[in-house]
């Protein structure tokens, strides 16, 4: 993209006069800088690939007059180490195949050595009255449960993407129309880039029913009509949440239905529960000896790519600067187990440390063994 290095400078030079200048409030500038290291481990722990990564977001928000927002928000990110010399064109990994518009740049790349940068959120957005209109690169955040999300059809999320908070985007325009009570509908069109340029169009109707926020959604998802259903409520002081997204078969595309459950429980003392599942018709559900985590892709269609799949999570804040927490996703049918133990301690203010723990284990020829092992060190300061 040509055009971003002036962008960049441009926004770069408003952000320091917003810095210096407290009176100009129709513009806002927030932020982080991470640097996170990672460890990979072969099963048997005596082999290391060592990573490194720098990560800087900005995001501007610009509202000129009222009801009329604009936004821009990049990540930029140095790679150096192991981890990029050992991945061949390591930079052609870094791009979402739900952004349609290529807004990213590669400044340089060598041997050992990326600086990346992309523009994932740069949107318009109009609201008056009842409606409100967002035009350009935005998140279209329909998914309810923690996990797996069957409903996010536009923009999946992978939950072993914990580096990505704000989640991946699409390029859409979106409209709502707000019907009263807590009750509106949404239109939204997309264009989605991988593996070809195609459109998705759905629409969903959001409501409260005793207690419970519903959602119905409709529409194409590339060449395939889908529908969905999602609920979030309890059951006494149990929250309950669920999706469904099935695809309608249609030409020479098959029917598949997903399905996934949660349930979570806060007891008195803070210790937080969670439990669910996942449920792919068209997932695997046998062992498989060729496990590549590396390249474990989340899609609409490919919400995990096992039939059936289970998770548990637990968490506590042990004090007020630091928490535990532990996750674990099964797949019963194909034998495969991933855990995922993680600790945040908040060393500041604004600056945090996190270390997570990823570790991968399958049914293999030789039995259930270890796949790889993962280890993060993170240190995030916001402004």
């Amino acid at each position: 993209m040509k055009c971003l290095p002036g962008i960049m400078i441009f926004l770069s030079a408003l952000h320091l006069h917003a810095q210096d200048s407290v009176a100009i409030k129709p513009f806002q500038v927030t932020g982080y800088v991470k640097d996170m290291q990672t460890l990979t481990f072969n099963p048997d722990f005596d082999q290391l690939i060592t990573g490194n990564l720098i990560h800087n977001r900005l995001n501007f928000r610009y509202k000129p007059v009222k009801g009329l927002t604009a936004a821009m928000e990049m990540r930029n990110r140095f790679f150096w180490g192991e981890e990029v010399k050992l991945t061949p064109d390591f930079s052609s990994g870094l791009r979402y195949s739900s952004e349609w518009a290529d807004l990213s740049i590669t400044w340089f790349e060598t041997e050992s050595m990326v600086l990346y940068t992309n523009i994932d959120r740069l949107w318009l957005e109009y609201a008056s009255g009842s409606w409100n209109v967002r035009l350009g690169r935005q998140r279209i955040n329909w998914g309810i449960t923690t996990t797996w999300n069957p409903n996010d059809i536009f923009n999946t999320y992978n939950f072993l993407d914990f580096d990505y908070e704000e989640r991946p985007s699409t390029d859409a325009i979106k409209g709502q129309y707000l019907l009263g009570g807590m009750s509106y509908v949404e239109l939204a069109v997309s264009r989605s880039g991988s593996p070809i340029d195609k459109t998705i169009v759905a629409g969903r109707y959001f409501t409260n029913y005793k207690n419970y926020d519903i959602q119905f959604l409709a529409g194409w998802y590339l060449d395939q009509p889908t529908v969905g259903l999602g609920w979030s409520g309890s059951i006494g002081n149990t929250g309950f949440k669920g999706e469904t997204q099935y695809f309608i078969q249609h030409e020479s595309y098959q029917s598949q239905l997903n399905v996934a459950l949660e349930a979570d429980y806060i007891f008195s003392n803070g210790w937080y529960i969670s439990g669910g599942g996942l449920y792919n018709s068209r997932g695997l559900d046998d062992p498989i000896n060729a496990w590549n985590i590396t390249s474990l892709e989340l899609s609409p269609l490919n919400p995990m790519p096992t039939k059936w799949n289970l998770v548990g999570i637990v968490s506590k804040a042990i004090t007020p600067l630091l928490t535990l927490s532990a996750s674990a996703v099964y797949a019963p049918k194909t034998n495969f187990l991933i855990v995922l133990p993680s600790v945040r301690y908040n060393l500041a203010t604004n600056l945090d440390i996190d270390l997570v723990w990823q570790s991968f284990y399958a049914e293999q020829a030789s039995g259930f063994d270890a796949l790889t092992h993962r280890a993060f060190i993170r240190f995030k300061l916001s402004f």
